[in-house]
């Protein structure tokens, strides 16, 4: 038996062993915490203390507030999702802050302290990372947390994300990473999520689990999964503008209205952006909206209601080669060989000829409604409509259109197995998706002029499925946590193909295919004390095949049906530790071991043809460090590293040569080093503050081969910002202003790589590979408070 099938089998058994063990030591996981046949006085007295205990702070909550002065109005007493809003005292508590997440992480409500899942590896930004920064994308922030880097992608904030490894294939969007917005899944049925929509001047924080989870998110979450969460009516308690502008025909305005009331609590913000790009043929505007609502009903019961919409207009430039590279990182790149003006090219990549671009709009409706059934019972119920327009234009013009209509219903309960308080969980969800595209010759006239159609293409994809978690403290201190998620998903697709010549149809292809998948996930964790988690995980993920994947023959590489494809899964072993060595410092350190099956990559066969095929087996390994420390009151000191080994462990590639075996290669596009060191300093009294930091990635390769690679950087950047308090006015509250130098030495560097074909380096240095990050720029801005 391999060492991948020994230890899957291992975590699959131990994930089983544990909810059969539960199960035959409880008859009802949801009861009350008191046995069917002889009830126990010491257990029940014990719960009904825990409910005491709980009052007891609730009461002493609502005493605070009245002797704080401030009105209920200004603290966010409708939508709680943090264990308090965020100040300057649960600042400090930096990435060991607990946001509030319930076991699905989808909570929007209570009054009730909702716990993060127990045994995961979890970071969250501080406030800082986006009051100070509100600049052009989320990357500025993120970058501060261990185990996530983000690359530079096809639009101005659309970058693609990669968690311990997983999702460094792609090279626009996200995938095998989930994203939430304040609860609302920003991840389509199909695994694509763009950072389009994300404004960071929206957003309160942003908290990332690392990790294969899919017994926790369902499909698609083999990295983990982020969550966006944005600023509450309550944060802005007001109208707040916001003008910023810099270099590179950067310019940004914005403006958020919110207030909050015993039971509303109502947030709106609007903003557009536009710049010239640093690179040429990359100019771009966009407009984004975003509308939250909520609303507490009575004592039980809570609604939310969210609407965003993102409309994009951006220019795109074509990858460079190592010489384009070098030579000038700011052209707009084109391909090696000419490309013939005013017809279709297969292989041309002339961003100019090809008016390359993007004009996408998405939208994103949807409501949660929570209610209490009783004082340790929650039920969650979600829906929104999600819909995905977009026409785009690369050497070929694609029109697309994917409905989204998604939901979920949960149960959380905190009860007691015996004498041992238990954490437990079960949810439903059902997602569909449309999928109506066109694909068109693109006429290389400088204007994105279609020819004539390539290919039609009528799909859908259908997911229904449910997960369950048990969290039992069996002993002082001593967690077990244990979950299982399910989920049967069926794509369908149709497509027909169209000879280039003569318009006729050409090929048909149809595919129906079915998959079930189950994600077991088991966790061992230790508190000795408030300063102290440790933690031992064993979690899955899958991810099943995409539209694209299923329509290209793997022998011919032309436009056909996969029928052998398989999804893509993953196996994750972590031990981590969060320590609180002293009032001042954290330290939160994890290692790592990533066992990929069934990767979903792309050969190319032929020419320009290509098609999926599934690597066997490769594995990830490595340690997340996060270091924080604070001296003095104002005074931050930071750092996030990650070291990550990758190794193809049983890998035949296709080469013009045949097939070629690359075990013992690195998986290409994975960086095995990156760091990022931040030095902050804040002074209350006269409002000045200011930061500077580092950023570091080493080099890696982008070929299978490991014979090119993507070289190494160190980058600066330094911020000032300035709050001003305006009390005194009833027209203007406060002034924030910040001046921002990114890229201080102005080095020339690769913002993002992708994997190549070219067995030697001569071969893969022609191959177009980087996109050029931003040399110097200078940004700055201004936020006012309104009324």
């Amino acid at each position: 038996m391999s060492e991948l099938a020994r230890i899957s089998r291992w975590g699959y058994g131990i994930a089983v062993g544990i909810f059969v063990i539960c199960a035959a030591t409880g008859n009802d996981v949801f009861a009350q915490g008191t046995s069917s046949s002889d009830p126990s006085a010491s257990a029940r007295e014990k719960e009904l203390r825990d409910q005491l205990n709980n009052i007891l702070r609730e009461l002493d909550e609502l005493q605070q507030k009245k002797e704080s002065g401030k009105p209920e109005g200004e603290r966010p007493t409708i939508i709680k999702e943090d264990t308090e809003p965020a100040t300057e005292a649960t600042a400090t508590e930096g990435i060991s802050a607990k946001p509030d997440f319930d076991l699905a992480d989808m909570s929007i409500v209570s009054k009730r302290q909702q716990n993060r899942p127990e045994g995961v590896s979890l970071s969250a930004t501080v406030p800082s990372e986006t009051e100070s920064q509100p600049t052009r994308t989320m990357k500025e922030s993120m970058e501060s947390l261990p185990g996530i880097v983000l690359r530079q992608a096809n639009g101005p904030r659309d970058f693609s994300m990669m968690i311990r490894g997983q999702g460094a294939k792609t090279t626009f969007a996200i995938r095998d990473i989930k994203v939430y917005e304040d609860g609302i899944s920003q991840t389509q049925s199909d695994g694509l999520s763009r950072l389009d929509m994300q404004d960071p001047w929206f957003m309160r924080s942003v908290e990332v689990i690392r990790g294969a989870s899919s017994s926790l998110y369902d499909n698609y979450a083999l990295g983990g999964m982020v969550h966006f969460r944005t600023r509450r009516g309550s944060d802005i308690h007001g109208l707040e503008t916001f003008l910023s502008g810099g270099s590179f025909g950067y310019q940004k305005y914005g403006v958020a209205f919110g207030q909050a009331t015993d039971r509303f609590d109502i947030a709106m913000f609007g903003s557009q952006m536009a710049a010239d790009g640093f690179i040429q043929h990359s100019n771009y505007n966009t407009q984004t909206i975003n509308f939250n609502v909520r609303y507490k009903l009575d004592d039980r019961q809570n609604f939310y209601f969210k609407a965003i919409t993102n409309w994009l207009n951006t220019k795109v430039p074509t990858r460079l080669t190592q010489g384009q590279f070098f030579a000038d990182e700011r052209q707009a790149g084109g391909a090696q060989t000419p490309c013939t003006p005013g017809t279709y090219n297969p292989g041309c990549a002339n961003a100019i000829l090809l008016d390359q671009s993007r004009v996408d709009t998405r939208t994103i409706i949807g409501g949660i409604y929570e209610r209490q059934i009783d004082a340790n019972t929650v039920l969650t119920v979600e829906a929104d409509y999600d819909l995905k327009d977009i026409q785009q234009s690369f050497s070929q013009v694609i029109e697309n259109t994917n409905p989204n209509y998604k939901s979920y219903a949960d149960l959380r309960h905190d009860g007691r197995l015996g004498a041992m308080p238990l954490k437990s969980y079960v949810g439903f969800f059902v997602n569909y998706m449309d999928q109506k595209g066109n694909t068109f010759q693109n006429l290389a006239d400088g204007f994105g002029t279609k020819g004539t159609l390539l290919q039609n293409t009528r799909g859908s994809i259908f997911n229904i499925g449910g997960r369950f978690r048990e969290e039992l403290e069996f002993y002082q201190n001593w967690t077990f946590a244990v979950g299982l998620g399910f989920e049967q998903s069926t794509i369908s697709v149709d497509a027909t193909n169209y000879n280039p010549t003569t318009a006729l149809v050409d090929t048909r292809a149809s595919i129906n295919r079915s998959y079930l998948n189950w994600a077991p996930e088991g966790a061992l964790i230790w508190k000795p004390s408030v300063d102290y988690r440790n933690w031992i995980r064993a979690s899955t993920g899958y991810g099943i095949p995409q539209f694209n994947n299923l329509l290209r023959d793997p022998v011919t590489g032309l436009p056909g049906s996969n029928f052998d494809l398989r999804p893509q899964k993953n196996l994750n072993l972590e031990i981590g530790t969060e320590m609180r060595l002293h009032p001042t410092l954290l330290v939160h350190l994890v290692g790592f071991y990533t066992f990929f099956r069934d990767e979903i990559i792309t050969q190319v066969i032929s020419g320009n043809n290509t098609a999926s095929v599934n690597a066997p087996s490769s594995r990830y390994r490595g340690v997340e460090l996060f270091a924080e420390w604070r001296p003095v009151s104002g005074l931050r000191v930071s750092g996030a590293y990650t070291h990550i080994n990758t190794e193809y462990i049983n890998f035949s590639d296709r080469t013009a040569s045949g097939f070629i075996v690359r075990d013992g290669n690195q998986v290409p596009n994975v960086p095995t080093d990156t760091l990022n060191g931040k030095l902050e300093y804040y002074h209350a009294p006269t409002g000045w503050g200011a930061w500077v930091e580092g950023n570091y990635s080493n080099s890696y390769f982008l070929n299978n081969s490991n014979t090119f690679g993507f070289p190494s950087y160190v980058t600066g950047n330094i911020n000032v910002h300035k709050n001003i308090e305006l009390s005194k006015s009833s027209w203007f509250r406060f002034a924030k202003l910040f001046v921002q130098v990114d890229n201080i030495a102005d080095t020339k560097y690769a913002a993002s790589g992708q994997v190549i074909t070219g067995e030697t380096h001569a071969e893969a240095a022609g191959r177009q590979a980087f996109y050029a990050g931003y040399g110097r720029a200078i940004y700055g801005g201004v936020t006012l408070g309104l009324f």
